[in-house]
C-alpha cells in the first residue's frame, strides 16, 4: 500500500512541479492553434493549446506557457478536450508572464489528438510579443514522461491600437442584474443583460449580439433597435461573453461592447476522503486526507465537522489528536467559487489503550503521511523561493495524489 501511495504522490509531483526530472521521454507534442494572434488594444483573443499523443497513451497533461506581460494578460482558462478533470495547483501570473495549467482523465488513456485548454487573453498595449510553450510542460502516461521537448511551439502576438470612437457614433454601456461582477462566479444560468445608449448623431435602428464562449465572436443575432434588455440562458457551465453592437440609421456601426458572465451550477467532483486507520487507540493521532477538483469555478475551500459539531475551514492532510474513546463520524464539505458544495464522510473508532487491534507487523502510526511530508520537503527545494507558488504546488500535489490513488484503489477492488 505504501508503494502504491508514494507512486501516486510522485506522479502528482512530476505533473505539478516545473523542473523536476521526468522518468522518460516520448513523442507526444503540445502545439498552439495558430502561428499569429491579432487583436486591438483592449480586446480579447483566444489561444488553444492542443495535444497530439503521436502513438503515446496519455492520462495527464500540464501546459506551461510564457508570454509577454506588457502586451497581453490572461483573463481565463477553460478545458476544451479529452482531459476532463482539472488538476490542482493550476495558476497564472500576469506579472511575470507565466501560466501553468494541468488536467487529467480517469476515463482511459488518450491516444488521439485533442484540444487541451483555451486561454483567453486581454490585449494590453500596441506592439508585438510571443507566446511560448515551455519545456516545463508535461505529458504523462502512468507516471512516465512522454513529451517531446524538441517540438515546442510558439506564436507571435500582434496588438494594434484600438480605433478611436468616431464622432457622432453612439456608445453602449452594459450591465447585468443577475451577474453583477464580471470576476465573480454565479450558480445561475439565467442571465439578465441590459444596456444604455449614449446617443450619437443618428438613432440606432438595430442591434446585433453574440453570446458564447468565444471572446472575440462577431455579433450576428438581430435585435430591434428599441430593445434595451435581454434575457439569455447559458447552456452549460463556463465563461460566456455577451458582445453587442448597434447599427445607426445613417449606416454607421458602434464599437462592440462586451460583458463577461461566469456560470457554474455544478457541485465539485466527489471528494476523495480517507482515514489512514479507522481503528486507533486512545492517545494516537487520527490522520485524514481529502481532495477533489472542480472543472469550472475551481475549489475554494474545505470545511470539516465531527459528529454534530459546526463545520470549520480546514486543509488536508488533517491530524486530530487526543480523541477520547468512542465512535466519530468525520464529515467534509468542498465548496467551489460559485457556492456549490459536495459532502463526504467516514467513520473512526477510538479504542481504550491496550486493546488488540490485530495490526500488521511493523505497523507505524502516520508512516504514510510522514513519507509524503518527506517527499514534499525534498521537492520544495526544487521549486522556487516564491512562497505563494510553493503553497499552491504543495497543496495541489496533496490533492492530486489523493485523487489518483483513490481512483486506482477503486479499480483494483
Amino acid at each position: 500500500m505504501m508503494k502504491q501511495l508514494l507512486h501516486s504522490f510522485l506522479v502528482a509531483m512530476v505533473v505539478l512541479v516545473p523542473g523536476l526530472p521526468a522518468l522518460a521521454a516520448g513523442s507526444a507534442t503540445l502545439s498552439l492553434g495558430t502561428a499569429t494572434y491579432e487583436a486591438a488594444r483592449g480586446g480579447h483573443f483566444d489561444v488553444t493549446v492542443q495535444v497530439d499523443p503521436h502513438g503515446e497513451s496519455l492520462d495527464t497533461v500540464r501546459a506551461v506557457l510564457t508570454f509577454d506581460p506588457t502586451v497581453a494578460s490572461v483573463q481565463s482558462v477553460r478545458l476544451s478536450g479529452a482531459f476532463d478533470r482539472v488538476a490542482p495547483g493550476n495558476y497564472y501570473d500576469n506579472a511575470t508572464g507565466r501560466l501553468s495549467w494541468g488536467a487529467f482523465t480517469l476515463e482511459g488513456s488518450v491516444t488521439a489528438p485533442t484540444p487541451f485548454i483555451t486561454v483567453t487573453f486581454l490585449a494590453l498595449a500596441a506592439g508585438g510579443g510571443n507566446i511560448q510553450i515551455s519545456s516545463d510542460s508535461r505529458a504523462i502516461s502512468n507516471g512516465e514522461e512522454k513529451i517531446n521537448t524538441a517540438q515546442l511551439a510558439q506564436a507571435s502576438i500582434d496588438v494594434v491600437e484600438a480605433p478611436e470612437a468616431e464622432p457622432g457614433v453612439a456608445l453602449l454601456i452594459m450591465e447585468s442584474r443577475t451577474h453583477e461582477d464580471e470576476e465573480v462566479w454565479y450558480s445561475n444560468r439565467e442571465v439578465q443583460l441590459a444596456w444604455t445608449e449614449l446617443e450619437g448623431e443618428s438613432p440606432i435602428s438595430a442591434y446585433y449580439y453574440s453570446f458564447g464562449t468565444e471572446s472575440d465572436a462577431e455579433p450576428n443575432v438581430y435585435l430591434d433597435g428599441s430593445t434595451k434588455e435581454l434575457d439569455l440562458t447559458a447552456p452549460t457551465d463556463g465563461i460566456y461573453y455577451f458582445r453587442l453592437k448597434g447599427i445607426q440609421e445613417d449606416g454607421r456601426e458602434t464599437s462592440v461592447a462586451s460583458r463577461t458572465v461566469r456560470v457554474d451550477i455544478t457541485s465539485p467532483n466527489p471528494i476523495e476522503l480517507s482515514v489512514q486507520d479507522d481503528k486507533i487507540l486512545v492517545g494516537e493521532s487520527a490522520w485524514f486526507t481529502f481532495a477533489t477538483t472542480d472543472e469550472t469555478a475551481g475549489v475554494l475551500q474545505y470545511q470539516v465537522a465531527i459528529n454534530d459539531s459546526e463545520f470549520q475551514v480546514q486543509v488536508s492532510p488533517l491530524e486530530m489528536e487526543d480523541l477520547p474513546e468512542g465512535t466519530y463520524f468525520f464529515r467534509v464539505a468542498a465548496f467551489d467559487r460559485a457556492g456549490n458544495v459536495i459532502y463526504s464522510g467516514v467513520s473512526l473508532r477510538v479504542y481504550p489503550e491496550g486493546t488488540d487491534l490485530s495490526r500488521p507487523e511493523a505497523y507505524e502510526e502516520s508512516g504514510e503521511v510522514q513519507a509524503i511530508a518527506a517527499s514534499l520537503q525534498e521537492a520544495a527545494g526544487e521549486i522556487t523561493n516564491n512562497r505563494t507558488l510553493l503553497i499552491t504546488v504543495v497543496l495541489g500535489a496533496l490533492a492530486l495524489f489523493a485523487i489518483i490513488y483513490s481512483a486506482r484503489k477503486r479499480k483494483n477492488k
